[in-house]
């Protein structure tokens, strides 16, 4: 029992450090996934793109490269590589999008890209990716639909309200009020455009005003008290 015992140990040793020395290769293994993609090699790049995302599995215990989450990471020590690796599932989604056989794959890669996008750093930034995509095939994707769905739904689920953060802090009690009316306005076309307008431009202007302290001040002398001011008439009016 006791040797037995020491085998397993040692097997178990063994795996651990066969696990480590593939988790060290994986950035080079993405790269040449994405070295590939650029190249139009698309079998070496979905080769290339499912060994690094089956590394991360494997560290983190998940069943398999779908069943990776963004709560597997640090979102602010590890957020380079959940941008590479919502990037990854946007390039194997791309590939699945032309190979009629794999169309359930598509859907789950594109699923995972918005997964790894929502309520992220660099949200407004992969939502850019995606709607200039999507204007720029519109005509020619078969699954243009599938598209259109998952950009909406980064601006649905985001629980993200830039300008408002920016005015009151997190946990304020007027962040709390314009996140339950985004919901309601989220339910009509005319509200999910006006969202998605907001998210494309309101997160350049807080990133600006972070830079600049005069801009700074005018912002929210500009800003604070009108959404104030909304904040509370929605309060009494709507969420009473």
């Amino acid at each position: 029992m006791a040797s037995e015992s020491k085998e397993s140990i040692k097997e178990k040793n063994r795996r651990k450090l066969s696990l480590q020395k593939k988790y060290s290769t994986r950035i080079t293994i993405a790269k040449q996934g994405r070295e590939s993609f650029l190249v139009k090699d698309y079998i070496s790049a979905t080769k290339k793109y499912t060994e690094y995302l089956a590394i991360l599995a494997e560290m983190n215990e998940a069943e398999g490269i779908y069943s990776i989450t963004p709560s597997m990471f640090d979102s602010k020590k590890h957020v380079t590589e959940m941008l590479l690796i919502s990037h990854i599932y946007w390039e194997l989604s791309r590939i699945n999008e032309m190979t009629p056989k794999l169309q359930s794959n598509f859907q789950k890669t594109l699923n995972q890209f918005v997964k790894f996008t929502i309520n992220q750093p660099y949200q407004v930034l992969n939502a850019e990716m995606l709607r200039k995509y999507i204007k720029k095939n519109k005509n020619v994707s078969r699954q243009i639909q599938s598209f259109n769905t998952a950009y909406q739904q980064i601006f649905v689920q985001s629980k993200s309200c830039y300008i408002a953060t920016f005015c009151f802090g997190e946990g304020s009690e007027e962040l709390s009020t314009l996140r339950n009316f985004k919901r309601v306005l989220v339910r009509s076309t005319l509200g999910l455009k006006f969202t998605e307008f907001y998210y494309r431009f309101s997160s350049s202007l807080v990133t600006k005003a972070n830079q600049n302290n005069t801009m700074a001040k005018f912002f929210l002398l500009a800003s604070k008290i009108p959404l104030q001011i909304f904040a509370k008439t929605l309060k009494h009016c709507i969420f009473k």
